[in-house]
């Protein structure tokens, strides 16, 4: 709610407007100067209504200010902060084993939607498997291929925290969670031309979309061009800049499978730097493909940007920690 205040200054009296907005679990105060005199109702009305719209904005104005952003307005980026702010807060509520358990959900939970939407025969109690063998950090040894593709993309999503956004890191990377997949070539560049396809659900075949990566002596050149692009903007608001990188990964196309998984990862790793909580991206799998396939076939970045957006709110903002 908006209110009228009085404050004084060096003796003086002047009018501002006043709104209360409950952040990471705290009431703030957010300001607007009014003047010396109190401006007249129907003005009043104008302020108030723009300072309820424009709240957030204000008080993340410093926020703001750091990141360069093309996609996302100004209040949606607003909105992500206090979002991620209310979600941090009541994160650090919770006891230590809490907090385990937590991560150990949202690991599984990502490695097995990212596999299962790329039609990897895995359980989610294979994961879960997969996660004990790793966690309790023994030389168990397991012939479950299941729980060894598993264990490959925990251990690469673990990974993430270690690793740069360069040729090197990645292919490393790559070579990690496709290591099960000797036919696939893993950690190494493609070396064939690739399609993307889609299914058509009323000729039940699949088709390929109305863009196609490109040939394979291009890829060096492509992926430099992306680790130049990438170097010159890290000042991207990170959402918006997680987004880009998968879409621009996803368009290149670099290895011969694995490419979606790849772009997921590499989508997390940019929010985990900047202390954003863990997005399970393809969890709407229809709108994912929908959205990145537009933003593919079109050339604007925008569908998926936004996409990514509304996945966030939706995945952070009501997620439960208990």
């Amino acid at each position: 709610m908006v209110s009228v205040v009085k404050k004084k200054v060096n003796g003086k009296e002047y009018y501002y407007l006043e709104v209360s907005l409950r952040i990471s679990g705290k009431v703030n105060k957010v300001w607007e100067y009014l003047g010396k005199e109190k401006p007249s109702q129907a003005e009043l009305s104008k302020k108030k209504k723009f300072l309820e719209e424009n709240a957030l904005d204000k008080y993340y104005a410093k926020t703001l200010k750091k990141f360069k952003f093309s996609f996302l307005s100004r209040k949606d980026i607003a909105e992500i902060e206090k979002v991620n702010g209310d979600f941090l807060a009541r994160f650090d509520k919770l006891s230590k084993k809490q907090k385990e358990n937590y991560n150990k959900d949202q690991v599984v939970h990502f490695v097995y939607t990212t596999l299962r939407t790329e039609g990897v025969d895995v359980d989610y109690s294979d994961v879960e498997t997969a996660f004990e063998i790793i966690d309790k950090k023994k030389n168990e040894f397991t012939f479950d291929n299941k729980v060894i593709v598993s264990s490959s993309m925990i251990t690469g999503f673990n990974y993430l925290s270690k690793i740069k956004i360069n040729k090197k890191d990645i292919l490393r990377l790559h070579g990690i969670i496709m290591s099960f997949f000797e036919q696939e070539s893993p950690g190494q560049l493609r070396d064939d031309q690739r399609i993307i396809a889609r299914f058509n659900p009323s000729t039940l075949k699949s088709q390929e979309i109305d863009y196609r990566p490109p040939s394979p002596n291009k890829i060096p050149g492509k992926l430099e061009n992306f680790f130049d692009w990438f170097e010159e903007n890290k000042s991207v608001y990170p959402l918006e800049l997680a987004a880009l990188v998968h879409l621009k990964i996803y368009l290149i196309h670099p290895f011969k499978d694995g490419n979606k998984r790849m772009c997921r990862l590499l989508f997390n790793k940019i929010l985990q730097d900047n202390g954003y909580p863990i997005i399970n991206i393809s969890k709407d799998t229809s709108e994912y493909f929908k959205e990145l396939v537009k933003s593919v076939e079109s050339g604007n970045e925008i569908f998926f940007v936004k996409f990514c957006h509304k996945a966030f709110l939706k995945q952070v903002k009501y997620r439960r920690l208990k």
